[in-house]
């Protein structure tokens, strides 16, 4: 999957195979350590969408960000004004509606919701490795 950043594309295949793979290990763990797997994986599965959710409308962000800080989008400059302001809202609505479900739910605060959470600490960590790997063996490749 692509993202265009003004006049760049961007690859995000490796933050997508970092949140798939880090899914797989969530979800092992979950089975491998919970005593009730049933309910920690309904506490994973909310809390990791909803994480992962938080993290794609934080990419929009930054992107429009980045336009608006640049000269690419000098003559649509209230549009990525707009598009920052809207992506950015839907990221803070994805950590209220987070900090909502940990308020309401305590009970809900087990391994699944603490595996869930930690997909925005991984997915970003991993997928940056992944993403400047590639980076760097362009770098090499075209000198």
């Amino acid at each position: 999957m692509m993202i265009q950043i003004g006049t760049q594309n961007v690859n995000l295949r490796p933050f997508i195979g970092a949140t798939i793979g880090w899914a797989v290990v969530c979800v092992a763990l979950i089975f491998g350590l919970s005593s009730d797997p049933a309910a920690a994986l309904r506490g994973w599965g909310v809390f990791y969408f909803l994480g992962v959710t938080d993290l794609f409308f934080l990419v929009k962000t930054i992107a429009a960000v980045i336009v608006l800080m640049s000269d690419q989008g000098a003559e649509n400059r209230s549009a990525y004004t707009i598009q920052a302001l809207v992506f950015g809202s839907l990221k803070m609505l994805c950590l209220a509606v987070i900090a909502i479900f940990l308020w309401k739910f305590p009970e809900a605060a087990s391994r699944g919701s603490l595996l869930g959470l930690s997909g925005l600490i991984v997915v970003p960590l991993a997928g940056g490795f992944w993403w400047s790997q590639g980076q760097l063996k362009e770098v090499k490749s075209q000198t």
